[in-house]
């Protein structure tokens, strides 16, 4: 069975106007491209003082993709007392990942292992370390929310990850977020990726797992324009 995911991260609800674009975009891509799983990868919300109105759009919005939407919170949105997941009621098919020492989700129905570790707070936290085995599921998926290290002065910020750790994750997928660009930073035999921000580049990733009778064994990455996709 081929499974069809798509990773956004950085999406950024928020009281302006335009606020809510990028996930309106977000949902009518998952829809045109029928997808079987949405992940987003921290920063779903700009903050907690996202008004009321805009947390109930957001609730039908992601009501209208009946399939699995896991949430990872980030930096701008961690889980934690008063935060903006504590004013909503999501629908059952929406996860929001919440255990400090990481959170794991297996969807056996799509052979897929889900394990992130969400922000909860604003103190600093290293995403990548200290990941459990793999799971019992063919495919093994990692999120994390936080900041690639590529030079010397990046150790002064916030939020780490190196490539080391993205290697060694011995995930399928690293499906990460917090660059509002769109980056490929695989690692090793690891396939990773930054999927850009509906927010700000109305951009995202489709990821594609391909079925278990063809010879490459790895997901591919297809960069998505949000407001032009297509099925």
């Amino acid at each position: 069975m081929t499974v069809r995911m798509l990773h956004a991260s950085d999406v950024h609800v928020d009281n302006r106007p335009e606020g809510a674009k990028g996930v309106v975009q977000l949902i009518d891509a998952a829809l045109a491209l029928d997808v079987d799983l949405v992940l987003m990868v921290g920063d779903t919300f700009d903050d907690a003082r996202v008004h009321q109105h805009r947390l109930e759009l957001f609730v039908e919005q992601v009501d209208r993709f009946r399939k699995p939407i896991v949430i990872l919170p980030g930096n701008h949105d961690p889980y934690m007392a008063g935060c903006v997941y504590e004013r909503m009621t999501l629908p059952d098919h929406v996860v929001v990942f919440t255990e400090a020492d990481g959170h794991h989700h297996e969807l056996p129905e799509l052979g897929i292992d889900l394990w992130g570790r969400p922000h909860r707070s604003f103190n600093d936290c290293r995403p990548l370390q200290d990941l459990p085995p793999r799971g019992r599921q063919r495919w093994q998926v990692a999120l994390a929310h936080g900041h690639l290290v590529r030079y010397p002065e990046d150790r002064m910020r916030s939020y780490l990850i190196t490539a080391e750790e993205i290697a060694a994750t011995g995930r399928d997928y690293v499906a990460l977020g917090h660059w509002d660009v769109q980056h490929d930073v695989s690692a090793g035999d690891v396939t990773a990726w930054y999927s850009g921000s509906p927010h700000r580049f109305d951009t995202c990733a489709l990821v594609t797992f391909p079925p278990a009778d063809v010879s490459v064994q790895r997901p591919v990455v297809t960069p998505v324009r949000l407001g032009s996709a297509r099925g």
